[in-house]
């Protein structure tokens, strides 16, 4: 019994782990949603996307992404969609990345980890 108990426990914080390491990120971020333009802060970023800090999102809705890695200055530009939010924060999960953006994103990571 007790080993099935461990199996069980390993398997959970197994299943619990994120697919991309996630690292704290302070940046303005630019959100643009159809004609909307909004202006936020990032909490943290990860190579599948980023916690914003940011009024007027809904989940499920489209959004453009544009900041500055705050280490290289170099411009991110992104494209997610909101999978989850409360009043001011939201999730935003990266659908389009280009790749000079991606590895602005890779770059960063690796110099916060």
């Amino acid at each position: 019994m007790e080993e099935t108990s461990e199996n069980y426990w390993r398997y959970r914080m197994l299943s619990n782990r994120r697919r991309y390491a996630r690292v704290a990120m302070q940046a303005l971020v630019i959100c643009m949603v159809d004609s909307r333009t909004l202006r936020g802060v990032s909490r943290n970023l990860s190579e599948g996307g980023m916690q914003v800090e940011v009024s007027g999102l809904k989940p499920k809705e489209g959004v453009q992404l544009s900041f500055r890695s705050p280490i290289s200055g170099v411009a991110v530009d992104a494209v997610g969609v909101v999978t989850w939010g409360d009043d001011r924060r939201h999730g935003i999960q990266f659908t389009y990345i280009g790749a000079q953006s991606q590895r602005s994103i890779h770059e960063y990571i690796a110099k916060r980890e």
